[in-house]
C-alpha cells in the first residue's frame, strides 16, 4: 500500500493544442498511480498566457485568478480524498477507478465472478445469430452455474470478488467438477475454459491483476469417437417399427449418416439450402457451431427421406426441409432403437456425423480433404482424427486378412 501512495501524483496543465474559439485552452488533470496515467477534463478552462505550467496554477492574485486556483485546489483535495477511501477497502486502484470515483460513478466497489460471468452471457445473448449461437449460451451458464454451487459449496457464499480468483482456486474447481459433478478429463477443461473467458476479460478491465491460469494447461485428450460399422448401419437402416415416432427418428438419424449434418444443422435446414446442379441436389450450408460452409451432394438414401417427408418442389425458401424432433427425444429414441437392434453401443444422434466420417465416407475411399469441406471443418486437423479411426479399421481389417492367408499361403524355408 506504502509503495502504492508513493508512486500517486495529480498534475494540472492546459491542453495548447484544442484551444476555444475565444483563444482558452481547456484545463486537465492528469493522474497518474504506479505508472499508469489517464487524464481527466476539469470543465474549466483559461488564457495560455494566463497559466503558470511549473505551478499548474493560474497566474496573479486577481479575484478571478483566486478563484481559479481555489477550484483547482478543491478538486486536488477531494481527489486526494477518495483516493485515500479508495486504498483503505481495495488492493489496487487503477486512474481510472480513481476518475470515476471523482466523477461520481461508482466503479470502484469490488466487481464480483458470478456478476461478470453473468454479464457476459447476457452479452452473448444478443449476439446470437451473429456472432455466436444458443449452444455456447447454454455451455457458459452451465459452467456459470457449476462455479456457484462449488462456490456455495466450498466458500458458503453466493458471488466472491473476482480479485479471489486465483490459482488454487482454479485447482480447486477443477477437482470440485471432476468429483462431486462427475466431469471428465475434457469436461473439465471445457468449463474450465469458460471460466478462463471470464478471467481475461477481468484482467483486460484492470478488475483482476494476474492471471490465476498460469501453468494450467487447458489442453484436451483425444477420444475415440463412436461410429456405426458398416453392418450396424446396415441394421437400423432395415429397422422397423409399429411406433410411428421411432420410424422417423431411425429417418433422421440415418440421414445424418448419409450427409454428416450435426442435429442443430438438420433442425435448421430449409429449403433455400438445397440447391440443383447438374450433378444432382445438394446441401448448402453454414455450419451452426462453427460458421464454417458444409456442402453435401445428397446420395439416394437422404432424397428418399426426405421426399418421404415432404415435397421439394412444394416448399418456399424460409420452409423446414425435417420435422425432427428435441435433441432430447431423439437421443433417448436412439438409445431404444440400438438396443432393438442388438447395437451394443451408447449412441447420440452425433453418432450419425461420425458414422458419415468414417463408414460412408473415408472408408469408401473418399478423399479427407472431400470429407472436410462436407463435414464444414474449418481445418483438416479436425477431419483428420477420423482417418485415424479408418487408419484402426484398416490394421484390424489385415490381421483378420492374416488369418485368413496364413495357413493358405506360407513362404518356403
Amino acid at each position: 500500500m506504502n509503495a502504492q501512495k508513493t508512486n500517486f501524483s495529480l498534475v494540472f496543465y492546459i491542453s495548447r493544442t484544442k484551444t476555444k474559439k475565444n483563444g482558452e485552452a481547456p484545463v486537465l488533470m492528469k493522474i497518474n498511480i504506479n505508472g499508469e496515467r489517464v487524464v481527466m477534463q476539469l470543465q474549466r478552462s483559461i488564457l495560455p498566457e494566463g497559466w503558470d505550467s511549473n505551478r499548474g496554477r493560474a497566474i496573479g492574485r486577481s479575484l478571478e485568478a483566486r478563484e481559479f486556483n481555489e477550484y483547482l485546489e478543491s478538486v486536488l483535495t477531494r481527489s486526494r480524498k477518495k483516493y485515500s477511501e479508495l486504498i483503505s477497502l481495495h488492493d489496487v486502484i487503477s486512474p481510472q477507478i480513481l476518475r470515476d470515483a471523482i466523477m461520481g460513478v461508482n466503479t470502484a466497489k469490488p466487481r464480483m465472478l458470478i456478476e461478470i460471468w453473468d454479464e457476459h452471457i447476457s452479452g452473448l445473448r444478443k449476439l446470437i445469430g451473429k456472432e455466436t449461437t444458443v449452444a455456447t449460451c447454454q455451455k457458459y451458464t452451465a459452467a456459470m452455474n457449476h462455479m456457484a454451487n462449488f462456490l456455495k459449496l466450498k466458500y458458503k457464499v453466493d458471488d466472491i470478488s473476482i480479485k479471489s480468483v486465483d490459482n488454487y482456486m482454479v485447482t480447486q474447481f477443477a477437482m470440485y467438477l471432476k468429483t462431486e459433478k462427475g466431469c471428465n478429463f475434457n469436461t473439465t477443461n471445457k468449463f474450465l475454459q469458460n471460466l478462463k473467458r471470464i478471467t481475461c476479460i477481468s484482467l483486460r478491465h484492470g478488475w483482476l491483476q494476474k492471471d490465476p491460469f498460469v501453468d494450467i494447461s487447458l489442453s484436451m485428450k483425444e477420444v475415440d469417437r463412436p461410429y456405426l460399422n458398416e453392418d450396424e448401419l446396415k441394421r437400423l437402416m432395415t429397422f422397423n417399427s409399429p411406433f410411428e415416432r421411432l420410424n422417423r427418428v431411425r429417418d433422421f438419424f440415418v440421414f445424418s449418416c448419409f450427409t454428416g449434418l450435426a442435429y442443430a444443422d438438420v433442425k435448421k435446414m430449409k429449403k433455400s439450402e438445397i440447391e440443383r446442379n447438374e450433378a444432382g441436389y445438394w446441401i448448402k450450408t453454414k455450419r451452426q457451431k462453427t460458421g464454417g460452409r458444409a456442402n453435401i451432394p445428397l446420395l439416394a438414401v437422404p432424397m428418399q427421406i426426405i421426399a418421404k417427408y415432404v415435397n421439394l418442389d412444394m416448399l418456399h425458401d424460409d420452409d423446414p426441409i425435417l420435422p425432427i424432433l428435441s435433441n432430447q427425444k431423439m437421443n433417448a429414441y436412439i438409445k431404444e432403437i440400438a438396443d432393438l437392434c442388438g447395437i451394443s453401443k451408447i449412441l447420440s444422434y452425433h453418432v450419425a456425423r461420425h458414422t458419415f466420417a468414417t463408414t460412408v465416407t473415408l472408408t469408401n475411399g473418399v478423399p479427407i480433404e472431400s470429407v472436410r469441406k462436407m463435414l464444414g471443418h474449418k481445418n483438416i486437423q479436425s477431419t483428420q482424427h477420423y482417418a485415424r479411426i479408418v487408419d484402426k479399421k484398416v490394421g484390424d481389417d489385415m490381421h483378420l486378412l492374416s488369418q485368413k492367408i496364413g495357413t493358405r499361403l506360407t513362404l518356403s524355408n
